[in-house]
């Protein structure tokens, strides 16, 4: 259907600006536009202008078009000198104070620039100056966080496996190596029959962090632990892109990897409840606008679709739902069909300038095709991820990102995903129980929930990180995080 035919301009020809330069209206312009993709964009080394694309394309070609995404900028990944000896540290304040001295050693150096009256010290300018800094758990608990994951891969392993099967591991956004390079130890350490079985294989679709891990995680971390340079294959390829089956069973882990997957955006008609989705044009300016179509892709229908066969269905239409928790749907929406009728049309007469529009909802279609990568490439796989289930200072909306970036030394979040490609990390909460249920639909295969502290609690040696007053940084940290595994 072409969108000139389409509801779509019942929305928004009426309250579009006129176009200075052309005296066409936006929905003109819009019109106008070629459609791209961010594979069609990955082949571009300049930021697009005079396009239109899906949301969730904008989105992934901001965080990973090769050439100007911010996976491929200035990435730095935290890492310390060596483990914190948590057993000799008072509390989590004193851990804290240990933490902040590691990260000095990331700040950019003072130049200094000669003047009339003197020497005036001046922030250098260079790319180091808004360096981005990622901390993840696998760094800041090594080795213990790694070693419960290699614990519990193990225990399943030879629950499930042994002895028919060798050991195989894809880790999908490897890092610095240091994950690898712990589980590897661990296995090596307790089973070195079991170790001498295993093959461990990092998906980085990042260039910038596979040139570093060919570096750091082979030559430096394998050498460094003693361990077989042999059993560990890079593959600078992104999972979407995977076109061979891995027929072996695997065990696929994905830690803080939910985050970072596109999302497209829905809005509803308040009243018919029809879904409409959610497009970035970009002008002859590199300025963005935000557009909506009724057309939905394949993904978003799946997902809307999929929906509806869990607790998670639109509006309590979910007849397996007891009454209080439909009552708990509408105290608490999941999303915005979940809102009463009554408060929805109430919505439309306090802001009309929504044009019958819900709020935004951001829906995880990359995850919905990542669950059928892993049904259809990875048959025989076992899940285990970890992310965040909840993130502060998010935009407006329902599983909305945060979106922010590093200026100087602070953090800087905004108000739009709709920002410079590039220079901004965009983050999105999983709601795991729903990733749950479309995981079983998807592939057919159970998966089960633990909180961060739940999870370490049952398979990491609690007792290394613990500090003198007894409080444990590892349990106590990540509270935002949960893990799913199957």
């Amino acid at each position: 259907m072409h969108l000139k035919d389409s509801k779509f301009f019942k929305y928004f020809a009426t309250y579009v600006s006129r176009d200075p330069l052309n005296d066409r209206s936006v929905n003109d312009t819009f019109e106008s536009f070629p459609t791209v993709d961010s594979a069609k964009l990955a082949r571009f080394s300049k930021r697009p202008k005079n396009v239109k694309m899906l949301t969730s394309d904008f989105i992934e070609d901001s965080l990973y078009n090769p050439h100007y995404g911010y996976f491929n900028k200035e990435v730095e990944i935290f890492q310390t000198e060596k483990p914190f000896d948590y057993n000799n540290i008072r509390d989590n304040d004193e851990f804290i104070n240990q933490w902040y001295k590691e990260y000095k050693k990331y700040e950019p150096p003072v130049a200094t620039e000669k003047t009339d009256s003197g020497v005036m010290d001046v922030a250098q300018k260079s790319k180091q100056q808004s360096v981005q800094l990622w901390h993840t758990p696998t760094e800041l608990f090594l080795p213990f966080y790694g070693e419960a994951l290699a614990n519990y891969i193990l225990m399943n392993y030879k629950l499930n496996q042994y002895p028919y099967n060798d050991l195989i591991i894809y880790e999908m956004g490897g890092g610095n190596g240091t994950l690898m390079a712990n589980i590897l130890s661990y296995i090596r350490q307790h089973q070195p029959d079991i170790y001498a079985r295993t093959k461990y294989k990092i998906i980085e679709i990042s260039s910038k962090l596979a040139s570093k891990q060919m570096k750091s995680a082979i030559s430096l971390k394998l050498a460094e632990n003693n361990l077989d340079a042999s059993k560990v294959q890079i593959i600078n390829k992104s999972i979407f892109e995977w076109d061979t089956k891995v027929t072996d069973p695997c065990y696929f882990i994905a830690l803080e990897v939910f985050d970072n997957f596109s999302h497209d955006v829905v809005r509803y008609d308040n009243l018919t409840q029809q879904p409409y989705q959610g497009y970035v044009s970009v002008d002859d300016n590199g300025d963005f606008k935000e557009f909506y179509s009724p057309e939905l892709t394949p993904y978003t229908k799946s997902f809307l679709n999929l929906r509806e066969r869990t607790k998670f269905a639109s509006n309590g239409d979910n007849q397996d739902l007891s009454l209080m928790e439909r009552a708990k749907k509408v105290w608490k929406p999941q999303m915005p069909l979940d809102e009463p009728l009554y408060w929805r049309q109430m919505k439309n007469q306090w802001w009309p300038f929504r044009y019958g529009l819900s709020q935004a909802e951001y829906v995880p279609t990359r995850l919905v095709e990542f669950f059928h990568i892993l049904k259809y490439k990875f048959p025989n796989h076992s899940l285990l991820t970890s992310d965040f289930h909840y993130l502060p200072d998010a935009l407006p909306g329902y599983t909305a990102p945060v979106v922010q970036t590093m200026l100087g030394s602070k953090m800087v979040t905004t108000d739009t995903y709709m920002v410079y490609q590039g220079f901004f990390d965009i983050m999105f909460p999983t709601n795991f129980e729903l990733a749950c249920e479309l995981y079983r639909e998807i592939t057919g295969k159970t998966a089960a929930l633990a909180s961060h502290r739940a999870f370490l609690e049952q398979w990491a040696d609690v007792d290394h990180t613990k500090t003198k007053k007894g409080e444990n940084p590892m349990l106590n940290f990540y509270q935002n995080a949960s893990f799913m595994y199957s």
